[in-house]
């Protein structure tokens, strides 16, 4: 029998759990966790703020497909993280912060950097929770992962007092958990798979429209496989990119305006009715159009439209069943009327920009610059873009490829995450990231025709 400390205990568990980062930055109490990740070969990313720690251990998440770990020092270094956590909720990132704080036999005395951290924290998360003794680390820490990747993702936070870190305790005494496993992919109500398949059957207009909510499930190969099969359009959201190939004759992501407009029956895949869809609500959509929605979370079933079938479960999973189930219910619509309208938009809008993309005059605006990057880069690398205009025009000069997560910003209209983002990329920190600003290349970014300085 041996005493081990707090410390000791939270980097056994990440690293049992399969944690091999964590983005922080140092102080008082976590200097123990910092110092003991360090030392068992977990990389640490030290940051400048501890709300750039939390946005780059989300992206981690998010290119990773586990949980990226933020660990926060007490007080304000805390509360520093709450807009990191704010915004994997609302875009539904996986995201564990372990925040030390005041020592227990010191609270409500005025201790240094004391403040109500699991309270201000709790209505951000899936889970928040202090840890009320040391024996229990390696099970709430269990517990925190397994409930971040759960159903839909989301943060989750780990309050750890200062003698819980310090402390020690007899390793005898303390439970190991078994690693939170993969986490459950549930399939659809089998009935209603026929019944969404009919309702297509039936449709004269439809449009699939996939969100990020299919990326995470890698649910490409399925999409892929029900657009062939049933030659139905599609598009996608901005996080959705790249779960379909943008070049596919059925891509209509270019005439999304007339899409939506026209759609009579929608095929909805992994992604939400809110404002990024106009909330599904005229005259964005259509008056009367039926809706069919798969979604992991039950509750976002028939959010702002009511769906006439939701489909509750895992992208992949529900979009294999809907394969499966084609060859009873089959459904193709092939060359119509409805697709020849929208590829005629298609071209017309890809014409429309065609003379900003080689526009010469100065300063030089977005859409000359993005294609000047476009075609400088390799088509795997990863760009990031930061700031509402660079990132909305750059969907349209390039075009994402592969389901590359977290390059745009998502739900949440949030500036400046963008660094964090290529820091977790390149797994270097902030001073040291190899990239190319665009004030290195001599570019100027305008907006409303004046430079965009930010």
């Amino acid at each position: 029998m041996a005493q081990v400390t707090g410390a000791q205990l939270v980097v056994d568990s990440l690293g049992r759990e399969g944690i091999d980062t964590i983005y922080t930055l140092p102080g008082d109490p976590i200097g123990p966790i910092v110092n003991g990740c360090a030392e068992a070969g977990l990389r640490v990313i030290s940051v400048r703020h501890e709300q750039a720690a939390a946005m780059a251990a989300q992206a981690h998440s998010y290119f990773t497909r586990g949980v990226g770990v933020c660990v926060a020092a007490s007080g304000v270094g805390q509360t520093n993280t709450l807009t990191a956590i704010a915004n994997a909720q609302v875009n539904c990132w996986p995201l564990l912060v372990i925040g030390g704080s005041a020592e227990l036999r010191r609270r409500n005395m005025g201790d240094f950097q004391e403040l109500a951290q699991v309270e201000s924290t709790e209505p951000l998360c899936k889970w928040s929770y202090a840890a009320e003794s040391i024996q229990r680390i390696p099970t709430l820490i269990n517990i925190a992962l397994r409930r971040a990747l759960a159903g839909r993702p989301g943060p989750v936070y780990l309050d750890l007092p200062a003698e819980m870190i310090s402390g020690s305790v007899d390793d005898a005494h303390v439970p190991i958990p078994v690693p939170a496993p993969e986490p459950a992919r549930p399939l659809a109500e089998p009935d209603k798979i026929t019944q969404a398949l009919k309702i297509l059957q039936d449709a004269e207009r439809p449009l699939l429209i996939v969100g990020k909510g299919a990326a995470w499930s890698w649910a490409e190969d399925e999409l892929l496989q029900f657009v062939e099969s049933a030659q139905i359009p599609f598009l996608t959201s901005p996080m959705g990119a790249g779960t379909l190939p943008p070049d596919h004759p059925m891509n209509v992501s270019a005439a999304r305006t007339q899409a939506l407009r026209g759609a009579d029956t929608v095929l909805l895949v992994g992604a939400r009715l809110n404002w990024i869809f106009h909330f599904g609500q005229p005259p964005r959509f259509a008056e009367s159009y039926k809706l069919i929605q798969i979604d992991i979370e039950p509750e976002e079933i028939g959010v702002n439209h009511a769906a006439d079938v939701g489909l509750a479960g895992d992208a992949k999973m529900v979009m294999r069943q809907l394969l499966d189930a084609l060859e009873d219910t089959p459904v193709e619509f092939g060359e119509t009327p409805w697709l020849a309208g929208l590829r005629e938009k298609v071209a017309q809008n890809a014409a429309s920009i065609e003379p900003m993309l080689n526009a010469d005059t100065m300063p030089l605006g977005y859409y000359r610059i993005l294609k000047e990057i476009r075609d400088y880069l390799p088509k795997d690398s990863i760009l990031v873009a930061d700031g509402a205009s660079t990132m909305d025009i750059s969907r349209q000069v390039r075009p994402r490829l592969e389901p590359a997560p977290a390059r745009r910003r998502r739900s949440r209209r949030l500036r400046g995450r963008g660094r964090p983002i290529l820091h977790r990329r390149q797994g270097r920190p902030p001073g040291q990231a190899r990239h190319m600003p665009a004030r290195r290349l001599g570019i100027r970014l305008q907006r409303n025709g004046h430079r965009d300085r930010r």
